[in-house]
C-alpha cells in the first residue's frame, strides 16, 4: 500500500464487505479482530497489503455466496 489514506479506503472497503456478509456493523468488527484459522492472523492486520486484502475479500465472498475458500 502507498498511503494512509489508501489504506483507510482499503480497511473501508473491507469493513464494507464484512458487514454485507455478517449482517451487522458489530459482527464485521469482532470477525475482523478475531484470529482467522485460514488466513493466519487476523483479517483486519492483512490490510496493509494487496495480497492480504485480496485473501480477506476471498473469504468474505465464500462467507456472502456459500463458496468455498
Amino acid at each position: 500500500m502507498e498511503s494512509k489514506s489508501q489504506l483507510q479506503i482499503c480497511l473501508s472497503e473491507m469493513e464494507s464487505l464484512a458487514i454485507e456478509a455478517f449482517g451487522s456493523k458489530s459482527k464485521a468488527t469482532a470477525w475482523l479482530n478475531k484470529e482467522n484459522f485460514v488466513l493466519g492472523a487476523t483479517p483486519i492486520s492483512l490490510a496493509d497489503s494487496d495480497s492480504g486484502l485480496l485473501e480477506v475479500k476471498k473469504i468474505l465472498s465464500a462467507i456472502s455466496y456459500g463458496g468455498v475458500v
